[in-house]
């Protein structure tokens, strides 16, 4: 857990140093992940989570609310489960920017138990989330709630992140 929290912490300031010198908005989230499977949620009760996200391009804006395609880079996992997905989201926010939602696929990095040890596997995976702004400006906070699947439903799981807009 140590580990883990070091590298976020290191990775977050990385990606603060980057977005200063970027006009186009990254998202950093952080949070833990609940297994929908019996068989994984067996073996792990919760997975640590961390995620980036951004922005590509703005797609369509509304009287209703603005929307955009963005890129994320997610890590869920513990023990012997490990989930890494690469996915492009169609990402909607409120005119007024309360609440967002998105949804998206891609391919997943996979690390998975077998009979006979571990496997690592590549298949299709994607994500729907909703979300609360909690403050807005050049950091702006968030808290978010996540369904990450994919074609390996041993790794199928909810998400409660805390994250920031920078």
């Amino acid at each position: 857990m140590k580990k883990q929290l070091a590298v976020s912490t290191i990775v977050m300031l990385g990606a603060m140093a980057v977005a200063q010198d970027n006009p186009t908005p990254i998202t950093f989230r952080i949070g833990f992940d609940y297994p929908v499977i019996g068989s994984t949620r067996n073996n792990e009760k919760e997975f640590y989570g961390i995620g980036f996200q951004r922005k590509i391009s703005d797609v369509r804006s509304s009287e209703m609310y603005d929307s955009s395609l963005e890129l994320s880079l997610d890590y869920y996992g513990r023990g012997n489960y490990r989930h890494i997905p690469i996915l492009l989201n169609y990402v909607g926010q409120s005119k007024n920017g309360n609440t967002f939602w998105s949804v998206g696929g891609g391919l997943g990095f996979i690390k998975q138990p077998t009979a006979t040890g571990t496997e690592s596997i590549a298949r299709a995976a994607y994500q729907a989330s909703v979300g609360l702004n909690l403050t807005s400006g050049q950091t702006a906070s968030f808290v978010e709630v996540k369904f990450f699947g994919s074609e390996s439903s041993a790794v199928n799981a909810y998400g409660i992140y805390y994250g920031v807009k920078f």
